[in-house]
């Protein structure tokens, strides 16, 4: 994670600058639609798992797997202010592995998922107050706060998780991991 290098700064920026103010769901909500829209999928080499920079992965037009999404987005969020974790996690149908981000967040899941929601509308559901998200995924800290999922796979933040049998969380400002089942 490149929080400090310029390339990787100026985008997050650019992107949060769009909700000036302090750190907040909204810019969340712009980086993850602005990543998800522009998202180009390409598999590593045969045989070699590669993790790109954020910056690189910028500069390489936003193009890689699920760990280098997983990289940018956690980079995008903590050049920012926030809080993330990446996960490892090994999918429960194909035995195969996936990458995907959390963002935490304190406070009413509820007040997330409405900000969420006027994020992801349609005109159509605008104009008839229609919600388009009625409910996001997230895993309590058992505190007062949620791991929010912000996994590529998914079409909004707090989208559905996918469906793993074992992950390995790993908090990278913090330098730890931990497995779970």
């Amino acid at each position: 994670m490149d929080i400090e290098n310029p390339t990787t700064l100026e985008f997050s920026h650019a992107l949060a600058a769009k909700f000036p103010g302090e750190y907040s769901i909204d810019q969340v909500c712009e980086i993850y639609a602005y990543l998800y829209k522009n998202w180009k999928y390409v598999s590593d080499p045969r045989g070699i798992d590669y993790f790109s920079k954020a910056s690189f992965t910028i500069e390489n037009n936003l193009t890689g797997d699920c760990d280098d999404f997983a990289i940018l987005m956690a980079t995008l969020i903590e050049s920012i202010g926030g809080k993330t974790r990446i996960n490892l996690a090994i999918n429960s149908d194909t035995k195969t592995g996936h990458a995907f981000t959390e963002v935490y967040f304190q406070g009413n899941p509820e007040y997330l998922r409405e900000r969420i929601d006027y994020h992801f509308q349609n005109i159509f559901q605008v104009l008839f107050n229609i919600s388009s998200v009625k409910t996001i995924y997230y895993t309590p800290d058992g505190i007062n706060g949620i791991w929010l999922n912000l996994d590529w796979s998914s079409k909004y933040p707090g989208g559905p998780y996918m469906n793993y049998i074992k992950r390995t969380i790993y908090y990278p400002m913090e330098g730890y991991f931990v497995s779970s089942n």
